[in-house]
């Protein structure tokens, strides 16, 4: 199909040096055009604030074992914290009015692991963002964290680079670009860690995955030649 365009385009043009140089000219234009074209979509992730089990207990916080929430808690101290209660009851979290990245909720963690397998599997040619904000809560130390995107068990992505400002929370992200093939059926999964640490915590809030699938190099290829033949068979007409 190509070949075929290209002879076409160049019987258009003829010996029209002009005419070949405006195509080449408007050819480098056309190949970005699809790149606009790219379908993103935020996948389903459950609970992704944390905002329920609902936080009454007065000292702010309810540690978590097991699977609450649409989460799977393993290893190490965790839970889901209201840091306003938190405050009121006389512990440090994010000050008297906490501004918070989503709701009113948030997990943390004193090591160990928050999961989730999600319904969505991996898909060939598609872009995946993980992205979470990492909190570092006031009055105790950073032990240091990491945001994972698993397929089928296998590691995709990973961030643990950025360290927020005492009493703040922080974007993070992590990206994976799937290969033209994957193996069908593996389930996406998130993990996100925190190491131990004497008097430390890592806080989690607003975990997102967004999917992106990209134009396949034929499909950017025969919209690429359709749009040179509409420039050739312009200029023709002007000639």
């Amino acid at each position: 199909m190509t070949q075929k365009i290209l002879a076409k385009l160049m019987s258009f043009a003829g010996s029209n040096k002009l005419g070949l140089f405006k195509i080449a000219i408007a050819s480098s234009f056309l190949v970005i055009v699809p790149q606009g074209q790219v379908k993103a979509a935020l996948l389903t992730v459950a609970n992704n604030s944390f905002e329920t089990p609902i936080v009454t207990n007065p000292t702010g916080f309810i540690s978590s074992t097991g699977s609450v929430g649409g989460w799977t808690f393993t290893g190490g101290q965790q839970g889901f914290a209201n840091p306003t209660i938190g405050q009121s009851s006389g512990n440090s979290w994010y000050g008297l009015s906490p501004t918070l990245p989503n709701g009113n909720q948030v997990a943390w963690s004193n090591g160990g692991t928050i999961s989730q397998t999600l319904s969505a599997t991996l898909q060939a040619n598609t872009v995946y963002t993980l992205g979470a904000f990492v909190g570092n809560r006031l009055g105790l130390n950073f032990p240091g964290y990491n945001i994972q995107l698993y397929a089928g068990g296998t590691l995709l992505a990973s961030n643990s680079s950025v360290t927020p400002v005492d009493g703040t929370f922080q974007a993070v992200t992590a990206s994976y670009t799937s290969g033209i093939s994957v193996t069908p059926g593996q389930a996406l999964e998130i993990r996100l860690t925190s190491l131990a640490g004497s008097n430390a915590q890592t806080n989690f809030d607003l975990i997102t995955l967004d999917a992106a699938s990209i134009p396949e190099p034929s499909a950017i290829l025969g919209l690429l030649g359709f749009g040179l033949l509409g420039i050739a068979s312009k200029l023709r007409q002007k000639q």
